[in-house]
């Protein structure tokens, strides 16, 4: 899909009142970042902020990106409801930048995106050294589901591609798994998900 149709696709989905993956925080995303001190975090590709919201409200400092204007816009409301702040930038993902070595943690989250390899090894030169970086997304095995994600094969992940992408990174760890999804309307159901923990 083009870029352009992409971020079409994405303003549709995002327009409507329903916050279509629910407010609450992803779990892993949850699970790992509770365990942290609050630090710099940055998450690509966020959508309606369910998990910029999260970390702000335990106190992180957060910054966040998405190509959606409709994604932002529902971000901004949710922080409001919250009463937390966020920097949310409206830039895909050739259009950020960041300093090199600024951030404490990077989360993906359910990001998949073409340019895969180099948009991965590029954010994770904005990492400190020591800093963690999650992934939880779809592996290929997911277009046997009906439960959300990507229809094309190339949007989704392997654990093969996902170690090349991270083999700088110190110390990491992947599961496969299946898991009972409940992530508002589009991500609800049995998926076939990988999820990534690694130390640049």
């Amino acid at each position: 899909m083009h870029p352009q149709e992409a971020k079409n696709t994405w303003n549709i989905r995002f327009s409507s009142k329903e916050y279509i993956y629910g407010k609450a925080p992803n779990e892993f995303f949850k699970t790992e970042i509770d365990r942290l001190s609050p630090g710099r975090l940055l998450l690509p590709a966020e959508g309606e902020g369910r998990n910029a919201v999260y970390a702000a409200g335990l106190g992180w400092d957060v910054v966040a990106f998405d190509s959606s204007i409709e994604g932002q816009k529902k971000a901004i409301r949710l922080a409001e409801e919250q009463g937390v702040g966020i920097e949310y930038q409206l830039k895909s993902f050739n259009e950020f930048q960041a300093e090199e070595n600024s951030f404490d943690l990077l989360a993906l989250v359910y990001v998949h995106h073409i340019n895969r390899q180099s948009n991965h090894r590029k954010l994770l030169k904005y990492l400190k050294p020591g800093g963690i970086i999650l992934l939880e997304g779809f592996t290929k095995e997911q277009l046997q589901n009906n439960t959300g994600g990507p229809s094309s094969l190339q949007l989704l992940f392997s654990e093969e591609e996902v170690m090349e992408d991270f083999q700088e990174l110190s110390k990491i760890e992947i599961e496969l798994s299946t898991k009972h999804l409940t992530e508002g309307k589009h991500h609800i159901g049995d998926a076939a998900i990988i999820r990534l923990k690694g130390v640049r």
